[in-house]
């Protein structure tokens, strides 16, 4: 260590530690039986996906839900009148 400690020697200091303490973190990500590198059952990208898929999930029930009080028609009537306004089949 310098006699006198200078903002470049902190600036290294404060990136060898960054860099110790990202790899300390990728370890420790690696480590476990849910994890398969990065790319793990809880892993960021993984996690990131799921949430995504669960909010569209939930919203796709609400809006559902909504229209089936709109309209008084549950759930599989809405799809009978969809597929017959589609023309896939004619199920009325």
């Amino acid at each position: 260590m310098p006699a006198k400690v200078t903002l470049e020697f902190q600036r290294k200091v404060a990136k060898e530690l960054r860099e110790y303490f990202w790899e300390k973190k990728s370890e420790a990500a690696n480590e476990g039986p849910l994890t398969n590198g990065r790319y793990g059952l809880l892993s960021a990208p993984t996690f990131l996906v799921v949430f995504c898929l669960f909010r569209w999930a939930m919203f796709g029930f609400a809006l559902g839900l909504l229209t089936e009080n709109a309209t008084g028609s549950d759930f599989v009537d809405q799809l009978k009148i969809l597929l017959s306004n589609f023309g896939i089949a004619d199920l009325q």
